[in-house]
């Protein structure tokens, strides 16, 4: 007789009785916590930073002690090595309101909108156990302002704008002015906050100031239509600024323009071998500085030496740092030194500075900032040519371009790595008579954006070369914005 027999992958099945009977016993265990789950809700629903929102659960354990946690992340720019890395961002929860279950099982508690990143944010009812026992979405709207909203030609127009986000598709928001695009808003190291200044520009009357959500070059005109769409988030928000008539309000000079400078620190005292310090550790180019040593052999000569970096990212032959002779000075017979200079006209960014001695040496690093000239002529014809020049301009893919803006319209891009950091742009002038302003706004050359959202874990951020226009969070480095202004008038420049 032949017995059939099931196959093996069979056999170890349990039957569908003792399949039936497992889920019946974790249906009932997790039954008392289903039952409890509280549920919570908002009003109102969304809002922008600062709406005053009531909280509202039931179904909650009564007495007990709940936190209202708000989910948001710690986000950052990331860079090295010359490179822009994208974002990294890390999810936390921060407490924005607490309270005690009443003996219904109900709660109401009351917080305002943190200053935070927009769109929706998770926020949960947490005892004291630390178990989550309900939970709800609130969408954090983008919002702008703007001050003051009329002024003569020139005025600052101060924008404040909240919500920006930091995922891939909610980053970046286009600035424009009377429909030109100005550059980007983004909040990556602001929390989601931008605050811009930029020049009341164009004829006496009203010009419209608007923003519009797209992480790529140019704004996304129909977000409403897109699987990304979020209601609560407006696709575009606007105000309006009037010109009225009246006295130029014109930009600082250009050479009290740029970054402060900051002190540097003392050779360290009591230290085995010698040692550097700097009176000043960063600078424009030709500021006046003095290298300070200590611990060097008494009355040695001392060799010094400045580092930068040679090369750029277009003809195929890469980079590479290289040193050049700075100078020597003589330790006195206390082994100290100072050694002024004018801050060399190079690339901006961190240079090394190395003293030698025999075989003692000792390092202290040096930053040069961006520095720009009035623009020449400051009147010109219409259709003249003029000429904007800077120094100082880096050499990594977060600093070694500067972007133009005209009359709060996006010009164009110059770098300056080639250059040894000497950027002069020539451009022509508008045919439009009148004082016209140039912005200039530090960028992004290239790199990938690694981080939450992106469609690909190395999706390419097209909005790189835009300006950007919130100039503290730049990546990486710190570096200033500036503005120029120049007349065009029927007759001759000077």
């Amino acid at each position: 007789m032949i017995r059939r027999t099931a196959p093996a992958h069979r056999r170890r099945c349990p039957s569908f009785r003792v399949q039936l009977l497992a889920f019946l016993t974790l249906t009932w265990a997790l039954l008392p916590t289903a039952l409890a789950a509280g549920k919570l809700s908002f009003a109102p629903e969304y809002g922008p930073v600062g709406t005053g929102v009531t909280a509202t659960a039931s179904g909650l354990e009564p007495g007990a002690q709940v936190e209202l946690a708000w989910e948001t992340a710690d986000a950052s720019w990331q860079g090295g090595n010359g490179d822009f890395n994208g974002i990294a961002a890390t999810t936390v929860e921060r407490t924005v309101a607490r309270g005690t279950v009443a003996t219904d099982g109900s709660l109401t508690l009351h917080f305002t909108v943190p200053a935070d990143y927009g769109y929706t944010h998770n926020v949960f009812l947490v005892d004291a156990g630390g178990t989550k026992v309900a939970r709800q979405g609130f969408v954090v709207s983008p919002a702008m302002t703007i001050s003051p909203t009329s002024g003569p030609i020139g005025t600052p127009i101060h924008v404040h704008f909240t919500g920006l986000g930091y995922k891939f598709y909610h980053l970046v928001w286009h600035l424009k002015y009377d429909g030109a695009e100005t550059g980007a808003l983004t909040a990556l190291s602001t929390r989601g906050t931008a605050d811009v200044t930029i020049p009341a520009a164009g004829a006496v009357g009203a010009h419209t100031l608007q923003a519009i959500v797209g992480t790529h070059s140019l704004p996304y005109l129909n977000e409403q239509q897109a699987p990304i769409y979020i209601p609560q988030v407006p696709v575009v928000v606007g105000a309006v600024f009037t010109l009225t008539p009246g006295p130029l309000v014109a930009p600082p000079p250009a050479a009290s323009q740029g970054l402060l400078r900051e002190r540097g620190t003392p050779p360290e005292a009591g230290r085995a071998g010698p040692s550097l310090g700097l009176d000043y550790a960063t600078g424009q180019v030709g500021s006046p500085t003095a290298l300070l040593g200590r611990g060097f052999p008494a009355n040695a000569k001392v060799d010094l030496t400045w580092s930068t970096v040679v090369g750029n990212r277009i003809s195929g032959g890469g980079w590479q740092e290289s040193t050049r002779d700075f100078g020597t000075v003589t330790a006195g017979p206390d082994g100290t030194f100072t050694y002024r200079f004018d801050t060399p006209d190079d690339l901006g960014g961190v240079h090394h500075i190395v003293a030698t001695a025999g075989g003692a040496s000792a390092q202290a690093d040096y930053t040069i900032t961006p520095s720009v000239f009035e623009v020449t002529p400051k009147v010109v014809a219409p259709g003249g040519d003029i000429t904007v020049h800077l120094k100082g301009i880096g050499w990594t893919a977060t600093a070694n371009i500067i972007t133009l803006v005209m009359d709060n319209s996006s010009f164009g891009y110059a770098c300056g790595f080639n250059s040894q950091g000497d950027v002069t742009i020539h451009i022509k002038a508008p045919g439009t008579e009148g004082v016209h302003f140039i912005d200039l706004y530090p960028s992004i050359y290239k790199g990938d954006l690694k981080g939450p959202g992106a469609p690909t874990e190395t999706a390419n951020a097209n909005y790189l070369l835009l300006p950007m226009l919130n100039v503290v969070d730049h990546p990486v480095e710190r570096l200033p914005s500036f503005e120029l202004a120049f007349t065009v008038s029927g007759g001759a420049s000077n």
